[in-house]
Parts: C-alpha cells; structure tokens; sequence
C-alpha cells in the first residue's frame, strides 16, 4: 500500500480528517487480506533459479519446484528440487500428503526454510483462489531426533498442534480413523491459510 502526503496549505482540517479516514480505512482493508501472492512467490523462487508449478487433477493437486537451466528464455526446467502433493475439497479443507526436498538441494534457495518454504506458501496460495481456508499435514515420526526438528518446522511455518496420531492418548476410535487417513503415526498439525500467508508476507 502507498501513504501520499499532502501540503497542509492545500487543504483544510475538514480535509485532513477526511484523508486520515481514508487512510485508515485501506490500511484495515489490506491488513484484513494477505497480500501474498502465487505470482509472487514464484517470482521470488525464481530469483533464485527455482521454478514452481502447480498440477491438479480434481482435488488432488501437486506443487513441483524444478532447478532453472542456466538458458535464458527457452523455458525449459532441470532437475526437480522439491515437491508437495495432497488434496481439497469444496468445503474449504486442505488435506497435505507429503512434501519432500531432497537434502542436496535444502540449500538452493536463501531464507529461513529455503526450497520447502517456497513450495508451501505457493500451495497454499494456489488452494486460497480456489477458497480453501484450513490446512492439515502429518509430521511423521520416523524417529525422535527428525520428528521433533519436523514439527518445529511446521510450527514455525505457521501450524499449530492438534493431538498425537498413534500415542493411544486419544480414544482408540479417533486414533484409529486418524492413521486410515493419515496412513502413519506423528503430529497432527492445522492451520489457517490466510494465517500462514500473512506471516510470510511480512
């Protein structure tokens, strides 16, 4: 958003009220919508040679980050560095599958959580235009060093904490339907999209 300055010789102080309230007004109405968009997270991958695409096929969709060749113009993509599949559905959810950077190319992109953040804002971007507001993954726990640095991953992302999946904390009926969905055992873990764009349009 632009602030303009006006000379005060040139209005009134009816007019100044009446600019503030106006100025007012569209700094509440952008800060009410996430200004982050798809365009622009790929615009910044691309700065740093990474091209992002976004594939659906109904619900089911998959984001693949794939290494710029170093022809300009021609279009074409090298290697993938990175992807994030899962589903939607019209009710507004967003169901994460799985994401996966190979750890040779963790440190392709500059940034907090280089390659993988990129993937994930230009997702949930996407799944925004088609009105999808809450998303859920499942940090899986391979083992306990990789598990817990994995949910402070999402966490700092921007997801919150649901309950254990598989710790039989829950009632074995939860627990049960959770790992038929999820297909494993780990962190539930949920988050607005808007929430999570925001954050990262700072």
């Amino acid at each position: 958003s632009h602030t303009f300055f006006v000379p005060s010789a040139m209005v009134s102080s009816t007019a100044k009220r009446h600019a503030r309230a106006r100025a007012c007004a569209s700094s509440s109405s952008t800060s009410s919508s996430p200004n982050l968009t798809a365009d622009r997270v790929a615009l910044s991958a691309s700065r740093r040679n990474i091209r992002l695409r976004y594939d659906g096929l109904g619900p089911a969709f998959r984001v693949t980050a794939t290494a710029a060749l170093d022809c300009e113009g021609d279009g074409q993509e090298g290697e993938e560095v990175g992807h994030v599949t899962g589903f939607w559905l019209p009710t507004g959810y967003v169901h994460f599958d799985e994401m996966r950077v190979p750890r040779t190319a963790r440190g392709r992109s500059q940034g907090a959580f280089g390659t993988g953040l990129l993937l994930g804002c230009y997702a949930l971007c996407r799944l925004r235009e088609k009105g999808c507001e809450t998303a859920e993954l499942l940090a899986i726990n391979d083992n306990p060093y990789q598990y817990d640095k994995l949910v402070r991953y999402y966490e700092r992302m921007g997801f919150d904490k649901v309950r254990e999946v598989g710790s039989g904390e829950s009632p074995w009926l939860v627990d049960l339907g959770d790992q038929l969905v999820w297909g494993g055992t780990g962190m539930l873990m949920r988050a607005r999209v808007d929430d999570v764009i925001e954050k990262w349009a700072r």
